[in-house]
């Protein structure tokens, strides 16, 4: 998957997020990472594969939590969905 993939899926996640209400911060959150992402010189997935999550969470605006989902993301082509009560994913 390709950084604009990647980005437009957290854009498109983003996009969820606020029509469920979801924190502003997380909203942002993700629409800043997908900014980070475009911006990055090299695939996504090849920081994954060298460094995996600390390589991730190293990246500007990403955090440790969205780290764990940008991984998921590229492993799996999904995001997890992050409320607790709602144990499945988001395909996007």
């Amino acid at each position: 998957m390709d950084n604009r993939t990647i980005a437009q899926r957290l854009l498109e996640a983003a996009h969820a997020l606020e029509e469920k209400h979801a924190s502003l911060y997380r909203v942002q959150a993700y629409r800043r990472a997908a900014q980070t992402i475009l911006g990055l010189e090299r695939p996504l997935e090849e920081v994954v594969a060298g460094a995996g999550r600390k390589g991730l969470a190293q990246l500007p605006g990403i955090g440790v939590k969205l780290s764990r989902h940008l991984e998921t993301l590229v492993r799996a082509g999904e995001i997890p969905n992050l409320k607790e009560e709602d144990k499945t994913c988001v395909v996007l």
